[in-house]
């Protein structure tokens, strides 16, 4: 099995670009990429887009939700929403309408101590659980409790680096993605280890985990600061993000310094990566600092003394669709907008629309998307579903 591990290097080379467009400059790291597509900065779109308001999830007359958490779609359209203060699953209707509650808070089969993660399947809902530290399977059907498997994980801290199953995707009937999240705790040293987000599979027939990653990706930038034994970690927008999405059949990764996202088989096997130059926004420090001034310390401080890039990242979200399409939400010089582009896997620009940061698009499944939103009016939040309609 390949493992994957990724560095960037930015050394411009003038090289002709894949797609037959004029010569332009291309980091060496992304020009020697194999099936390399790459889009013209100043392309236009193949497509115009529009999202349409088609349904919403949440709160009802008889079911109160106490805290949203992740939410997922299956492929006939019904909507899993994760309760954290509850420990519980609210399932619906595609239509909006409330279906059943799905587990709640214990140790018992079928019970939560802490949902991070719902994946439907070809016949069963899968819930990863880190509290408990296992994911339980339930039918799609009636959502009755069918068995738990235990996640063979022990805690793991390396110069002072800890990594911990925080999201999975499954591959198989017999196997799970686990991804684990890698964090900072103030065991810090000064130790050359270079910290990585990976991706494992478990077998589910054995209950154990395969010997090697499936990939290995630099984690996100963060602010750190060490007073004696305790440590404060934070991440502001301006941070650049490593972000891994899946499907059923695919995995892309991007980290959000470039437009530039690569593409892999759930095995970790590399097949393709699509790039388009991009020339991100200047970030204003003054601005950071005020939006920062109102915070207490050691927050404030973190920020005052961080040695902040000169630009914004390219992109904030990444969402890979249904149908391999890369939906990502580039920052913008409108304030709280972000310009959303749409890219197929075969390195198209379909698509780009202008959409507010506050409806932050999580799912992209039957030709619909799924975001999770506030209401102005009342506070609470819901998943709203909009019809794509892309001629």
């Amino acid at each position: 099995m390949k493992k994957i591990i990724v560095t960037f290097l930015v050394i411009p080379l003038l090289l002709a670009a894949c797609s037959g467009s004029p010569d332009m400059d291309i980091p060496e790291e992304i020009a020697s990429l194999e099936n390399l597509s790459v889009i013209e900065a100043d392309a236009g779109p193949l497509h115009s887009i529009s999202l349409t308001p088609a349904a919403s999830y949440g709160d009802t007359e008889d079911v109160i939700i106490g805290q949203m958490g992740q939410f997922s779609v299956d492929d006939a359209g019904r909507v899993y929403i994760a309760d954290f203060s509850q420990n519980m699953i609210h399932s619906y209707a595609p239509d909006g309408s409330y279906l059943r509650q799905i587990g709640r808070e214990g140790d018992g089969p079928g019970e939560f101590r802490r949902i991070n993660a719902i994946r439907p399947g070809d016949r069963h809902l899968h819930v990863l659980d880190t509290g408990a530290m296992r994911i339980s399977r339930f039918t799609l059907d009636t959502h009755s409790f069918v068995d738990n498997l235990t996640v063979p994980f022990e805690f793991q801290s390396e110069g002072g680096f800890v990594s911990f199953p925080g999201n999975f995707h499954i591959v198989s009937d017999e196997n799970y993605l686990v991804h684990f999240s890698t964090g900072y705790s103030a065991a810090m040293d000064d130790s050359d280890v270079e910290p990585k987000d990976r991706g494992r599979l478990l077998n589910r027939t054995a209950g154990e985990f395969e010997e090697e990653f499936v990939y290995e990706f630099p984690i996100s930038e963060a602010i750190v600061h060490r007073e004696g034994t305790s440590m404060s970690v934070m991440s502001p927008d301006y941070k650049r993000r490593s972000i891994v999405a899946v499907n059923n059949n695919h995995l892309a990764y991007g980290f959000s310094e470039d437009l530039l996202f690569k593409f892999y088989d759930l095995d970790g096997t590399y097949q393709k990566a699509i790039w388009q130059p991009n020339e991100n926004m200047s970030l204003n420090r003054n601005e950071i600092l005020q939006e920062y001034s109102d915070r207490d310390e050691p927050w404030r401080g973190m920020v005052r003394n961080d040695n902040m890039p000169e630009t914004w990242p390219a992109f904030r979200h990444l969402v890979l669709d249904d149908e391999n399409r890369i939906w990502a939400a580039l920052y913008s010089d409108e304030e709280e907008m972000f310009n959303w582009r749409v890219f197929s896997e075969e390195g198209e620009f379909l698509a780009t629309f202008t959409w507010p940061e506050s409806r932050e698009i999580r799912v992209v499944k039957n030709g619909s998307a799924y975001t999770r939103e506030t209401d102005e009016e009342t506070g609470l939040q819901e998943v709203v579903r909009y019809r794509i309609e892309m001629p």
